[in-house]
């Protein structure tokens, strides 16, 4: 009796210590990730669902609207959120996650990959330790049993952001994850990657641009000045929405237009152009949803020399794939671009104008971060722009790789676009000819070994001709 007593007694209190972990790992979760800043509201976390907008997501002919954790793991439990910069892929893999804690049947993980740049050990160890990080102080043989039965959720957000250097090994650790517990749904938010449509067990559905119910319902969650705002809502409906859909299709493009809306004439054709005139808005314009109050800058530089520092500190950053750093390796970046340029300031006061006044970066608990990736890669370009033509080349060899995963090279061509047919577009086109031949004119032949370099099959059927 007193065995059966000591049993009953320890499984009770397993029993306790397991609705402890989750109930508090829960908990705790949801507070981190219920809220969050944005471009756009930048001084303190905000509730998600205070921005957050609806946007479709599609997959060959499946489309869901309304995205849920429940209708995406009805078509399928491995899922690749794919999108350009801005479209949205972070906040709804946010969503995601939170519905997944409401509808109760599983406990999501959230992994913000980029992470994973400094830290040394496995994926499934940094799986251990977030758990642990969040109050699921349970033993690591429990968590595995846990994966088998099929307990978990997993939430990858910003494949896109790991370290090329390591990349590889990542997917093979989220592959063996997948392998090793079918039962747990995995979903992974990425710009544009060729790796992941690898990933054969893996549906990568595509964010949908916004519709014009969605950014006037998106336009009237963002903190901006009201009557702005309604006049902004009008004129998208009287026909500057349809004129511009490929730029206010983009959450944080149709931001943007909305911080410079009235003062400027029209939307620009060039995407380059559009983020210069937030940069000139956030620079030198009030906190317009602050009702005019003019943020006073701690540095007395005008705003080229600003834009200099902060394009060569992109640039560096870019370099090394941060988009989050702590404290001290911002300060560090701004010193070396301030000390190469020969402008004198206070890296200090330089990184609190970045915070408060120009708002291009923000705070992320003890990390620094840009509002937006997109400000990164602008200034980059700008960089690459402005520097020697030795060092354009350079970069230009290096950075036209990322070509689909990021707007580096496209926004330079936008700004430069001598530079990029001189030193990228020439080049690469002279060396594909020399691979298929062509000597003065095209003919037959050289199609058909443009097919042989570009294309592994050629499938011939009743609807057409696809190539693979």
């Amino acid at each position: 009796f007193q065995t059966e007593s000591v049993g009953f007694f320890n499984g009770l209190l397993i029993q306790i210590k397991l609705r402890t972990a989750y109930t508090d790992y829960l908990n705790n979760t949801r507070l981190k990730y219920s809220k969050s800043k944005s471009f756009f509201i930048r001084d303190q976390p905000v509730e998600l669902y205070s921005y957050y907008v609806p946007t479709g997501i599609s997959c060959g002919t499946k489309i869901i609207k309304k995205p849920s954790f429940s209708n995406c793991t009805d078509f399928t439990n491995r899922v690749v959120i794919s999108g350009t910069g801005g479209s949205g892929k972070s906040v709804l893999i946010k969503h995601l996650f939170l519905n997944c804690i409401e509808e109760k049947k599983f406990t999501p993980i959230f992994i913000e990959l980029r992470d994973l740049n400094s830290y040394e050990k496995t994926l499934d160890d940094f799986i251990n330790d977030t758990l642990s990080t969040f109050g699921f102080n349970i033993s690591n043989e429990y968590v595995t049993g846990a994966k088998d039965a099929g307990h978990f959720s997993f939430f990858f957000d910003g494949f896109d952001e790991i370290n090329p250097k390591i990349n590889n090994k990542v997917i093979k650790q989220i592959s063996l994850l997948s392998k090793q517990f079918p039962k747990c749904p995995i979903f992974i938010s990425s710009r544009p990657e060729d790796v992941l449509s690898g990933m054969e067990d893996f549906s990568i559905f595509k964010m949908m641009s916004l519709e014009i119910e969605e950014a006037l319902s998106l336009v009237d969650k963002l903190p901006f000045e009201e009557i702005i705002k309604r006049k902004f809502c009008e004129d998208l409906l009287n026909g500057l929405f349809e004129k511009h859909k490929s730029f206010l299709s983009n959450p944080l493009l149709l931001s943007i237009m909305l911080l410079t809306y009235g003062d400027y004439a029209e939307i620009p054709s060039k995407l380059s152009i559009f983020y210069n005139q937030a940069y000139e808005a956030l620079f030198q314009k009030h906190d317009a949803y602050k009702g005019g109050y003019f943020r006073k800058k701690l540095t007395s530089l005008d705003i080229q020399d600003f834009s200099k520092i902060f394009a060569l500190f992109s640039l560096q950053t870019y370099e090394k794939r941060l988009f989050k750093m702590q404290r001290i390796q911002c300060i560090e970046f701004i010193k070396k671009s301030a000390e190469r340029l020969g402008i004198k300031v206070k890296a200090e006061d330089y990184l609190k104008d970045l915070l408060s006044a120009a708002c291009l970066m923000m705070e992320d608990g003890l990390e620094i971060t840009f509002s937006h990736r997109s400000f990164q890669e602008y200034f980059v370009a700008l960089q690459i722009s402005n520097s020697s033509p030795e060092i354009q080349k350079k970069l230009i060899d290096r950075y036209w790789q990322n070509i689909y995963a990021d707007n580096v090279i496209n926004l330079l061509l936008e700004i430069n676009p001598e530079l990029v047919e001189r030193e990228l577009i020439v080049p690469e086109l002279e060396e594909f000819f020399r691979e298929i031949d062509v000597k003065t004119k095209v003919g037959i032949t050289h199609y058909i070994k443009y097919l042989k370099f570009f294309f592994s099959k050629i499938y011939i059927e009743e609807e057409g001709v696809s190539f693979v």
